[in-house]
């Protein structure tokens, strides 16, 4: 992995986690590993523990695919799960846009902010936001956008 492109690197990170494709992750998880999440004051350190909280999620977890990559320079591709992903960036800081189903049924979007070094990510934060129907008051002034 160290010689690909830092955004395609990110990319197939956001796939892997997305997919639960643990055999991915190991190739492309910094041993230095970290992820944050900022809403709930939790840090994962390494790879073993991001894979045992993907492995123990209760009820199972459904992903959505990916939404974006966002950077610079426009580029397209196709996830396995035939979302259309725009892949944007530069350097080495990247943020990815994706969507799950929790096993309640519930839609949500997961945004992680991340970092490559050495070929691998190495520092991600990660939000977590249910999706919502618009409310009523601001009913004339919107136009209603489903992408889930």
């Amino acid at each position: 992995m160290t010689n690909q492109d830092p955004r395609a690197i990110f990319a197939a990170y956001l796939r892997a986690t997305n997919s639960r494709d643990l055999a991915a992750l190991n190739e492309l998880v910094h041993s230095d590993f970290e992820d944050r999440y900022p809403q709930s004051g939790e840090r994962i350190r390494g790879l073993g523990n991001l894979r045992a909280i993907i492995e123990h999620y209760p009820g199972g977890y459904t992903g959505g695919g990916i939404d974006r990559v966002v950077g610079a320079e426009d580029r397209w591709a196709m996830t396995p799960t035939f979302s259309v992903l725009r892949i944007e960036g530069t350097g080495d800081h990247f943020t990815g846009v994706s969507r799950g189903r929790y096993p309640d049924g519930s839609e949500w979007y997961i945004v992680n902010i991340g970092q490559v070094r050495d070929g691998r990510v190495w520092r991600v934060e990660t939000y977590f936001a249910p999706t919502f129907g618009p409310p009523e008051w601001r009913a004339e002034w919107v136009e209603v956008v489903r992408e889930l």
